[in-house]
């Protein structure tokens, strides 16, 4: 444990350095993934990096609020305060979704290809943060004497809830290590298999993460609050996790949600990932081409082959793979 980086005069709180750094290296691979790996213009990666802000507030907004909620009834009073990931997850990603759609039109329709793209910096963002919290000292793990304990030093969360005689905490498990561990192998695998896994980082994280953190509350000591059931807060949010990363694998089969599922596919007739209005572009061709035709420039068979093709572009199903590069 670090509390507090000092450089100098300078005391810099650990917890606040390491959410800096994560916040700084979610948007540096935000902008590596959509502009280098996807090839997309920059004012689409403006306008999505413009999203991420709100929805960096809308995770810390539910992050409170559903920790304030857990912590109100495991005490029967309201009680404010506090944050929890999950709860900044389950509420900051329809959030996020939603914006790309509405304030993101070049890309309509495909608003959660988009977020899918964020996971992976995501999941790099939420490593520096879990380091954060193992600087902090909070987020630790139950009491244990295996190999894998950690004291932590007077004054912190864990010393405070299991205190040693000598001030210290009793050996804990470092969830922190662990889930930053976790989030850290679970980046390198998007990475490494990107080509296979980009259509489903979002489901992948939810299965992923959703598993890893229900198994991990077992190990977690300290106080997150209570649900009224046998099942920690944690381990609740992460089974609605676990039920929306099913929910997305039915609605990409158009198996539920048919509806929302058909009016994504009718905007996407009318542009395509990459923010290009099919019809509108497709229409000024056409035009010049026609000009051509009456020219003598092209011949009547030219023109109707291209006028077929271009046409046919329009109503085909923008598929989202490595030949739209």
């Amino acid at each position: 444990m670090l509390p507090r980086i000092e450089i100098g005069m300078f005391k810099i709180p650990s917890f606040a350095f390491m959410i800096w750094l994560g916040v700084i290296a979610f948007t540096l691979m935000t902008i590596y993934i959509l502009e280098k790996k996807e090839n997309i213009k920059k004012e689409i990666t403006n306008r999505i990096l413009m999203v991420c802000v709100i929805g960096l507030a809308a995770l810390a907004g539910f992050a409170f609020l559903f920790n304030s909620l857990f912590h109100s009834i495991a005490s029967g009073t309201l009680k404010l305060g506090g944050i929890t990931w999950l709860g900044g997850v389950l509420g900051a990603f329809p959030v996020m979704v939603l914006c790309i759609h509405f304030l993101c039109p070049k890309v309509k329709g495909n608003a959660l290809f988009y977020f899918n793209l964020l996971i992976p910096a995501i999941c790099l963002g939420h490593f520096f943060g879990r380091i954060g919290c193992f600087c902090g000292g909070c987020c630790h793990g139950g009491v244990t004497d295996s190999v894998f304990g950690v004291v932590f030093p007077e004054g912190s969360l864990a010393a405070i809830t299991y205190p040693a005689a000598d001030g210290r905490s009793l050996p804990v498990f470092p969830t922190q290590l662990f889930e930053a561990v976790f989030e850290l192998l679970l980046f390198a695998t998007m990475m490494m298999f990107y080509k296979k896994l980009r259509e489903r980082f979002l489901e992948t994280y939810c299965f992923g993460y959703g598993i890893f953190r229900f198994l991990a509350e077992f190990l977690r000591g300290d106080n997150r609050g209570a649900t009224g059931f046998a099942l920690s807060p944690s381990q609740v949010m992460s089974i609605v996790l676990l039920l929306i990363g099913l929910l997305l694998v039915l609605y990409r089969k158009g198996k539920v949600l048919k509806g929302v599922f058909a009016k994504m596919q009718a905007y996407r007739e009318e542009t395509n990932v990459y923010g290009v209005n099919l019809r509108g572009e497709v229409g000024s061709i056409l035009k010049r081409m026609k000009a051509l035709q009456q020219y003598g420039a092209i011949t009547d068979d030219e023109f109707a082959r291209a006028e077929q093709d271009l046409t046919a572009r329009i109503t085909q199903k923008p598929v989202i793979d490595d030949d739209t590069k």
